[in-house]
C-alpha cells in the first residue's frame, strides 16, 4: 500500500480506502494522489482525507479533475473528499 493508505473496516466489512494526507508537505501531494487514485479505480468510492488547508483540497480536486473522476465532500466533513466515480473507466 502507499504511504498513509488503509482499509476502514466497521463490523467486519471494509468500508473503502482511505488516504490520509496529513503530514505531507504541498509539493508530495500530487503524485502520493495521482498514483492512490489510479491504483484504486477500480474500487470506488474511495476517501482522501485532506483535512482544513484550502491549498491541499484544491491540489487534490485538480488532480482527480485531471484524471477525469468525480468526488464531492461530505457536508458534514469539510475535511474529506470522497472519490465516487471514474468517467474514463470502461465495465
Amino acid at each position: 500500500m502507499l504511504r498513509g493508505t488503509k482499509l476502514i473496516v466497521h463490523n467486519g466489512l471494509i468500508n473503502m480506502k482511505e488516504l490520509d494526507l496529513h503530514g505531507l508537505k504541498h509539493f508530495q501531494v500530487r503524485d502520493e494522489v495521482e498514483n492512490f487514485i489510479l491504483l484504486n479505480a477500480k474500487e470506488l468510492p474511495i476517501r482522501i482525507i485532506i483535512g482544513n488547508s484550502l491549498r491541499m483540497k484544491n491540489l487534490t480536486e485538480n488532480i482527480l479533475y485531471k484524471h477525469n473522476f468525480e468526488w464531492n465532500i461530505p457536508a458534514h466533513n469539510a475535511g474529506e473528499i470522497i472519490v465516487t466515480f471514474d468517467k474514463d473507466y470502461k465495465l
